[in-house]
């Protein structure tokens, strides 16, 4: 083999040579750019789970029992001659389109945006079916329903009869009433259908006597545990005296809601008399 052919040789040889090693650096720099796709594609996905898939995640913690709301409240108010439950929501997110809603029985209304963070809504109560109150947060993937806290509805009519006096002269009956509660207060305040129910020895009814109010003498201020304050007064009728026996009880109306209290006057042909029931409350039932 000449010279001329042997160079001719080593110079395919080497550009042989030098294609081998620049199509190994692109299989390698390809293979480098192939996982940096990978891991651009995951860093897409990661961020649009963290953004569109918020929602999701929520919808997972509820099932763990964790709750979709911050807070919640629920009260109940009275607004002309009704007793309405008022709650407000504030949800741990606010997600575009979702909308909120308060069931309470068969009742459902939606609840209105409020400061921007909240909701708030109100809605008649029954208090005869005293139903379970939940939110509903509707979304777009679904409904979600939350039990909100309990009602007590006790503690909205907590009245006690403060004081129960007799005039001798007149047989009128005196009487003062106080809210316990700040709650109760509203009732008696706007308390106006008040009646001393006349029985018999067999407990039956035989007269039932408007109560007028009157002037309340309020209590000393260092002893004064109620909320609000009304009196109320009622004259017996002489014919009751004729009867062996008759006894009175007070019953309260408002807002559906019915109180009884225990005896606050007796009187019996043999001369026994019984008046002057204090710190006494009412038995409640609620209009079907």
């Amino acid at each position: 083999m000449d010279k001329k052919n042997k160079g001719q040789i080593l110079v395919i040889v080497g550009a042989l040579l030098l294609l081998l090693v620049n199509n190994f650096s692109l299989r390698h720099k390809l293979s480098d750019l192939q996982l940096e796709l990978q891991n651009i594609r995951g860093s897409i996905s990661a961020i649009s789970f963290n953004d569109g898939g918020m929602e999701y995640r929520i919808m997972e913690e509820l099932k763990k029992g964790a709750s979709a709301l911050a807070s919640s409240e629920t009260k109940l108010s009275f607004k002309n001659g009704k007793l309405m439950l008022d709650v407000t929501l504030v949800p741990k997110m606010l997600q575009p389109g979702s909308t909120y809603y308060v069931v309470s029985g068969y009742d459902k209304v939606e609840a209105r945006a409020q400061n921007g963070t909240s909701f708030v809504a109100s809605l008649p109560f029954d208090v005869a079916e005293n139903n379970q109150v939940y939110a509903v947060i509707e979304t777009e993937e679904g409904a979600l329903q939350e039990k909100l806290p309990e009602i007590y509805v006790d503690q909205y009519f907590a009245i006690d009869i403060r004081s129960m006096s007799l005039e001798e002269t007149d047989k009128k009956i005196v009487m003062d009433l106080t809210a316990v509660t700040e709650e109760s207060a509203v009732f008696l305040e706007s308390l106006n259908e008040v009646s001393a129910v006349v029985l018999n020895e067999k407990n039956e009814e035989t007269d039932r006597l408007e109560m007028k109010e009157t002037d309340v003498v309020l209590p000393d201020s260092e002893h004064d545990y109620g909320f609000a304050h009304k009196a109320f007064t009622v004259s017996l009728p002489e014919e009751l005296y004729e009867m062996d026996l008759f006894k009175v009880v007070v019953e309260l109306k408002n807002y559906g809601v019915t109180m009884i209290s225990d005896e606050v006057y007796q009187y019996s042909s043999d001369g026994t008399e019984m008046n002057g029931v204090m710190g006494a409350g009412f038995r409640i039932s609620f209009e079907e």
